[in-house]
């Protein structure tokens, strides 16, 4: 896996993902003539798949408004299977979280299934599991999966665990969601304002706060695909969560964790794409909050941004990394892979730069 990060990563949306966001997400005139562009200018039949995670909303929302058009059918067409698909991928989820939990192992739900078991089912496919334990219990976890014919793939880091099953299935196993010192306090505060997920589910989900802080990250991490959908989920996230969402504790979690770009970039998106209404003093006091050269490292930035993009790139020069300590663990989890893993402990990394 090359474990390089890009020099520069911005963040732009093209005009026809502004377009599909809004038709899905806004509502009124605003959603209609979203609609109306969008679907004039794209063929559903071939469109990318970070768009095409966003059709069972869409479908919902053109339906709420009464929309005739013969895409609906299509959409609809979608819109069952992916229903159909999350219902057995939820059914899958309940089995392996009641085993974790009769071995004494609690898990709170990341990613797709936190968000296909809190909202409708049919809003979100659920591609792969993604699970929090606690630190402690993190072997004990692998192994218990194990029994269920879960194996550990790949160690992305010492604390967080690629899984497959015997269908390739993907599942994600961490034992850290946040990383902070005293990190034995942080990861306290995460249990500690989590809440029971419901709809029988034998688990716990992030608070709201946390989820949108983790949305955040996971949408713009660089290296990864242009996740438009975790625009979509933050905005359906602050409107189901309400007043429930601390934004004083937002901000200052966000800070904590070294957070405040991704953070930042998501709410400017949310307001300027799709109309969001944030309270007046978020915005200005993220922007007075100094970035870590970490933050630089590791997120995106806005396209258009020019000053943001220009220490982005200041700071490229170091990427620590870990090596020796994801790969002795990918050791330990895994059958001996030969000599590659040793050539990749005995060479040197290169630097981004090189």
């Amino acid at each position: 896996m090359n474990d390089r990060i890009p020099l520069v990563s911005r963040y732009r949306l093209t005009k026809k993902q502004e377009l599909l966001l809004q038709a899905a997400l806004l509502q009124g005139k605003a959603a209609l003539s979203a609609w109306e562009q969008w679907q004039s200018s794209v063929d559903i039949e071939v469109l990318d798949a970070e768009s095409h995670v966003l059709l069972p909303q869409l479908y919902r929302n053109l339906l709420t408004h009464g929309v005739e058009d013969p895409q609906m059918a299509r959409l609809k067409g979608i819109y069952r299977r992916t229903w159909y698909a999350n219902q057995l991928r939820l059914k899958q989820l309940k089995i392996l979280l009641s085993h974790l939990k009769n071995a004494g192992i609690e898990a709170i739900v990341l990613g797709d299934a936190a968000l296909g078991s809190c909202q409708d089912e049919t809003y979100r496919p659920i591609s792969n599991f993604h699970l929090l334990v606690r630190s402690a219990e993190l072997e004990g976890a692998i192994q218990q999966l194990s029994c269920l014919n879960w194996q550990a793939s790949s160690a992305l880091t010492h604390q967080l665990i690629h899984l497959q099953d015997d269908r390739e299935n993907s599942l994600y196993l961490q034992g850290h969601l946040f990383w902070a010192i005293p990190q034995d306090y942080i990861d306290e505060q995460v249990w500690k304002y989590a809440i029971p997920s419901g709809n029988n589910q034998p688990s716990w989900m992030l608070s709201p706060t946390d989820q949108l802080l983790d949305g955040c990250v996971r949408t713009f991490f660089k290296g990864r695909s242009r996740q438009i959908y975790g625009i979509a989920d933050a905005l359906m996230l602050i409107r189901k969560s309400g007043n429930d969402l601390d934004w004083m504790r937002l901000i200052t979690q966000a800070q904590r964790y070294q957070m405040i770009l991704p953070v930042r970039n998501m709410l400017i998106l949310l307001q300027q794409v799709l109309q969001l209404s944030i309270p007046s003093w978020v915005l200005p006091a993220l922007y007075q909050m100094p970035i870590a050269q970490t933050e630089w490292l590791n997120y995106q930035v806005l396209a258009g941004d020019k000053r943001s993009l220009a220490r982005s790139i200041l700071a490229q020069g170091i990427r620590p990394l870990n090596h020796l300590e994801t790969k002795l663990f990918q050791l330990k989890h895994r059958s001996f892979p030969g000599k590659q893993i040793l050539k990749n402990l005995l060479i040197p990394k290169k630097s981004a730069l090189e």
